[in-house]
């Protein structure tokens, strides 16, 4: 047998150092680390260098480190330009907190000073969420003339479409567009109808109806009516592009008038108007007033003589468009 010779870790012979494990132990078959890797207690890292024992820094990473780095595991201190970020911060919310405090208090002298200085940046008005919020309630209505059996004409009540329409809006987050077709129709109408001057308005308003050369009656043409409204205008010759946009539209709006009418009442429609219906409700300082601030305002345009066949398949649009928002009779 041949004798065991001790000899220090340090001197250890490269066969026996690579065997060992921790604490002189032997992995499995002698198996070795990554690049003849130690365990911890005199454990070499990587290429054979040692990793000291305890919390002591390999000699070069003491080098990198000056002399007055605080120990590892000690915390550093803040920054003078942290601690006057904090500072400065903490200030900012209590300043806001205590203006926000003054501003709900009750009407003092101070309150008055801190809600006309924080006016300009933290008022918050309804228009935030809506810029051009309309005032005013605009409804659209139609009213109809047809024969009976015996040839006498015959006169229909108002009908509210725009009201008609808005009943299947509620409950629908995004309703249609079609639900308010004749609300669209009514405000593009009315801004041509601003647009005219005043005697022109007043023209506009009358009935659009002369009678015919052998008997009955007939719309208007549109060359009479653009010689009569230039006639009345305060710039002859120079304001006939209103003129003209406007009658446009009011071809367009007894287009429609008609073919709603003739399926509302079920009738063959010989003439047709309508009205326009502003009603304003209480500004918010007296909503709970039960006197009304402003009269309600109507302006009712004349009869429009119907000269046109409606197409059955339009006219089929409209019933159901009717029958579905509840306005079958």
């Amino acid at each position: 047998m041949t004798p065991i010779t001790r000899t220090p870790v340090g001197g250890l012979p490269d066969a026996l150092r690579q065997a060992q494990g921790p604490e002189g132990a032997q992995g499995p078959e002698g198996a070795q680390g990554p690049e003849g890797a130690q365990g911890p207690e005199g454990a070499e890292g990587p290429d054979g260098a040692e990793v000291p024992d305890g919390d002591q820094a390999p000699a070069a990473a003491r080098q990198d480190r000056g002399a007055g780095s605080p120990r590892d595991g000690a915390a550093a201190p803040p920054k003078r330009a942290a601690r006057i970020a904090a500072a400065v911060s903490i200030a900012l919310v209590g300043v806001y907190v205590a203006g926000t405090l003054v501003i709900v208090s009750p009407t003092t002298p101070v309150r008055g000073a801190v809600v006309a200085a924080a006016g300009p940046y933290f008022t918050q008005k309804w228009n935030v969420f809506a810029p051009s919020i309309m005032k005013t309630n605009i409804t659209f209505s139609v009213q109809a003339q047809w024969r009976d059996a015996d040839g006498t004409l015959v006169k229909s009540d108002w009908v509210n479409v725009t009201k008609l329409e808005q009943q299947a809006v509620p409950g629908h987050a995004e309703p249609s567009r079609i639900q308010k077709s004749s609300w669209n129709a009514m405000l593009a109408y009315n801004t041509r109808y601003l647009a005219l001057d005043a005697q022109q308005r007043e023209i506009v308003r009358d009935t659009f109806i002369q009678r015919a050369d052998g008997g009955g009656y007939r719309a208007q043409s549109a060359e009479s009516l653009i010689a009569d409204l230039d006639a009345v205008s305060t710039t002859p010759g120079s304001g006939q592009g209103d003129i003209v946009r406007f009658l446009r539209y009011d071809y367009m709006l007894k287009e429609y008038a008609t073919a709603f009418s003739t399926a509302y009442f079920d009738q063959d429609v010989e003439r047709v108007r309508w009205r326009i219906d502003r009603t304003r409700p209480n500004d918010f300082e007296s909503r709970f007033s039960e006197e009304q601030q402003f009269d309600d305002t109507a302006v009712t345009f004349g009869w429009r003589h119907v000269d046109d066949v409606i197409d059955p398949e339009t006219l089929a649009v409209y019933r159901d468009v009717i029958t579905r928002y509840g306005g079958a009779r």
